[in-house]
């Protein structure tokens, strides 16, 4: 008698089950960005590296054992600081109580209100 898939599922899942277990291993997921997908993919690249799991933690492995020092640099992120202004704290206590809807096409700032503005932050750059 032929299998049903949920058999055959259940059978798939005893087997990665026990392969973990058996290499001292744990199953994770990690969603993926287009940028962290294209930088496992340069990555990869760069190092012959034939699937993204081998990129991510041959990269983690190898980070962990680095010096401090040396891994700082590897460890930073962009975190934007959001700064609000006080004339925008007015505004949007103004906005609140009138209890308008938001218009996606005006949000009270000009183009020019943003010159000291990166596209990739939230606050002054």
């Amino acid at each position: 008698m032929a299998k049903s898939n949920a058999d055959i599922q259940r059978d798939k899942r005893a087997k990665e089950k026990a392969l973990l277990e058996r290499i001292g291993a744990e199953k994770r997921m990690l969603i993926v960005s287009k940028a962290l997908a294209d930088a496992l993919q340069v990555l990869g690249e760069r190092h012959d590296f034939e699937e993204w799991q081998e990129t991510a933690s041959t990269f983690l492995i190898n980070l962990a054992a680095a010096p401090t020092e040396e891994s700082a640099r590897f460890a930073c992120m962009s975190r934007p600081e959001i700064v609000v202004k006080e004339k925008w704290s007015r505004q949007l206590d103004e906005f609140a109580k009138s209890g308008a809807e938001v218009r996606s096409d005006y949000m009270g700032i000009s183009p020019s209100d943003c010159s000291g503005y990166s596209s990739k932050s939230i606050g002054p750059v």
